[in-house]
């Protein structure tokens, strides 16, 4: 993606990172079972629409960040519902799909970190480069997330699940604040996002949690999302508005 359409790192990011993983573990469950297609044919229209994403993306250039976080909504879906098939269905041990992905998302950090370290001019970017390999690893990292969080839920329950994760999500931000965020670093927190939204948005919509049911915590979840990009608004958007009106 262009520079102009990427956020930057701080507290709004990752917020916003936490509830669109809420939103897309409701969301993927309730489109796993409203739309009535089957895995593959499900993982090919979201694919579709997320190709259809990156095409309009290439060609505005106007300064937002509406098609990242539209990527990020899509990839998030796709990817709890890949889990779910993994997790329940696919039969696989759980240590092994969750041993596999670790070392799959390691090796696209390993790629991304190799890129940057050729490319100068992405040295001072707190996002990674959002290409190809990015958005692999967001895949991947959306699948761990799901994995790790139904497994851990299962362990321990949904609500001390949600709160541990959260607490440590919470401990991890200051490694990107501080400085230390390595790609490395940006990828363990992402992934501890992925887990914290897996616990808390399955804790909100089921039966073992608050039982809200997957409408009601969409909204809830996905409003909460909306309101952060909205209400907290980045630094360049609201100096672009101020000069508009000055």
């Amino acid at each position: 993606m262009k520079r102009i359409h990427v956020p930057q790192v701080n507290v709004r990011y990752w917020l916003a990172i936490t509830f669109a993983s809420l939103f897309g573990t409701n969301l993927g469950d309730y489109y796993a079972h409203a739309s009535g297609l089957s895995l593959q044919a499900g993982l090919g229209v979201l694919a579709a629409i997320v190709a259809v994403v990156f095409l309009l993306e290439r060609r505005d250039a106007r300064p937002h960040e509406v098609y990242y976080w539209l990527a990020i909504l899509i990839i998030r879906t796709g990817a709890t519902n890949i889990a779910d098939f993994l997790n329940f269905r696919a039969g696989l041990p759980a240590q092994l799909v969750s041993g596999g992905l670790v070392v799959l998302l390691g090796l696209l950090a390993t790629g991304m970190t190799l890129l940057a370290q050729r490319d100068t001019s992405e040295r001072t970017r707190r996002l990674p480069k959002t290409g190809g390999l990015y958005w692999a690893a967001m895949l991947t990292a959306g699948v761990l997330g799901t994995v790790l969080g139904d497994d851990v839920s299962h362990a321990l329950g949904q609500g001390v699940t949600a709160i541990a994760l959260g607490l440590l999500l919470g401990g991890m931000l200051p490694l990107t604040r501080w400085g230390l965020a390595s790609i490395f670093a940006y990828w363990a927190t992402v992934g501890v996002a992925r887990t914290a939204g897996t616990a808390m948005g399955d804790w909100l919509a089921e039966r073992q949690g608050l039982n809200l049911g997957l409408p009601v915590s969409m909204l809830i979840t996905g409003g909460a999302f909306v309101l952060i990009l909205m209400l907290w608004r980045p630094r360049e958007a609201r100096g672009n508005a101020v000069a508009s009106t000055g």
